[in-house]
């Protein structure tokens, strides 16, 4: 019986080893470079055409990568298992309808070489991170990290305000993203 249960798994692991590899070598049919890349699971590239890849990058499982603006991540990176990295943001600040309108807005995202980026980190659209730089986890990164730079996640603060009279016009016309567009 020992037997038989060991079998079933080793069976069941080179499975898994063999639709992992056939995952890998699709992606790398779609992106540019990613010599030598390493996926440590499965994970979820939108838009693959615009992602560039250093050589030697390990990916770890669950990572969603959305490349609509541009993603661009240097050689011998390290991102752990589910980080997520957005390239664009909905339009917010100025909308037809609310929460956002229909405009999406493409913001490159930048990692330089030899980065870490820690498990459950996030990557806001239009990120820049510097060389050698290393991304605790659960952050939620924006804006440009310089090179060799540690940064783990703050407080959450109030960065801003939306134009409250807009939002109640919009409010007052029903101009509502949901209404529009998942409408069933």
């Amino acid at each position: 019986m020992k037997f038989l249960l060991y079998f079933l798994r080793t069976i069941r692991d080179g499975m898994d080893r063999w639709r992992l590899k056939i995952h890998r070598d699709s992606l790398l049919q779609h992106v540019q470079g990613g010599a030598s890349l390493h996926l440590d699971g499965f994970i979820k590239v939108i838009c693959p055409r615009n992602l560039k890849l250093g050589s030697h990058v390990y990916i770890g499982g669950n990572a969603y990568i959305n490349c609509m603006g541009d993603v661009s991540i240097g050689a011998y990176t390290i991102l752990s298992r589910n980080v997520t990295i957005y390239s664009y943001d909905h339009q917010f600040k100025n909308p037809r309808m609310l929460p956002y309108d229909e405009e999406l807005i493409l913001k490159p995202v930048r990692i330089g070489a030899y980065v870490w980026i820690g498990m459950n980190a996030t990557i806001a659209p239009g990120t820049f991170i510097g060389n050698g730089a290393m991304i605790g986890i659960g952050a939620v990164v924006s804006g440009i990290v310089p090179e060799n730079a540690i940064v783990v996640s703050a407080k959450p603060r109030i960065i801003g305000y939306r134009n409250h009279e807009k939002i109640n016009d919009l409010i007052n016309n029903e101009q509502f993203f949901n209404k529009y567009f998942f409408n069933h």
